[in-house]
């Protein structure tokens, strides 16, 4: 997983055998938070594999969903770098592993080392963006547009394996990541198959055109929080 974070491959052979050596490993199984609101970070969170859920939740039930996380994303490096509480929760989609980087390891990291520090301004940068679009998204989009842009970010996570257009992922997965109803997410997909942007099928999708896929998403190539370096 690490070798294709690019924040990882930028810095010194010494800091990324260290970097190895201090992850901790976490198993998750569908439907288990990784961490609740409330928790207190204990570092960087990055996915080795499966899919988890970024959400909050309101006072009265209701959750808003933020992002989905795949393999090689890396996330919760705000509330870290405050030394905070977190403020929303993480929920394994379906089977997961995640690694924690410590906080005191990444605290020296970026104190000391230029390029990490670099690299973790820019994640925080394009996280801000992405929020930003999320946002707006969430206010100002319907249905399709949030469906495309959930796939599209699913495809940039997926940009570094050579699957093809194939997407491992259900549509009861993007219904979660954007949350709608499953109905309105499959009614959705089917009008972006009957104009030629994806295929469904069975365990999965095929991306039939990458163009009209960002097209219908409202956003350029390569955004995205799972395109996070």
């Amino acid at each position: 997983m690490l070798e294709v974070v690019p924040w990882y491959n930028g810095l010194p052979p010494a800091e990324r055998q260290e970097i190895r050596a201090a992850l901790r490993v976490v198993s998750l199984r569908k439907g288990e938070y990784l961490f609740r609101a409330g928790s207190r970070s204990p570092g960087w969170y990055g996915v080795v594999d499966g899919l988890v859920k970024w959400s909050s939740s309101g006072a009265q039930g209701k959750t808003l969903s933020l992002a989905g996380f795949s393999t090689g994303s890396w996330f919760g490096e705000a509330t870290m770098i405050r030394g905070a509480r977190f403020e929303y929760e993480v929920m394994a989609l379906r089977p997961s592993r995640v690694v924690v980087l410590p906080r005191d390891l990444c605290e020296r990291l970026w104190k000391q080392n230029i390029a990490f520090t670099q690299a973790l301004m820019l994640h925080l940068a394009q996280r801000v963006d992405w929020l930003m679009a999320s946002y707006c998204g969430n206010v100002l989009l319907d249905v399709d547009t949030m469906v495309a842009r959930a796939v599209a970010a699913q495809l940039a996570a997926e940009s570094h394996s050579d699957t093809g257009g194939r997407l491992k992922i259900s549509q009861e997965e993007i219904a979660s990541l954007c949350g709608v109803s499953r109905q309105r997410c499959n009614a959705a997909l089917t009008r972006l198959a009957r104009a030629g942007v994806l295929q469904t099928r069975y365990g999965g999708l095929t991306i039939l055109d990458r163009d009209a896929l960002h097209q219908y998403a409202q956003i350029g190539r390569g955004d995205g929080p799972e395109n996070l370096p």
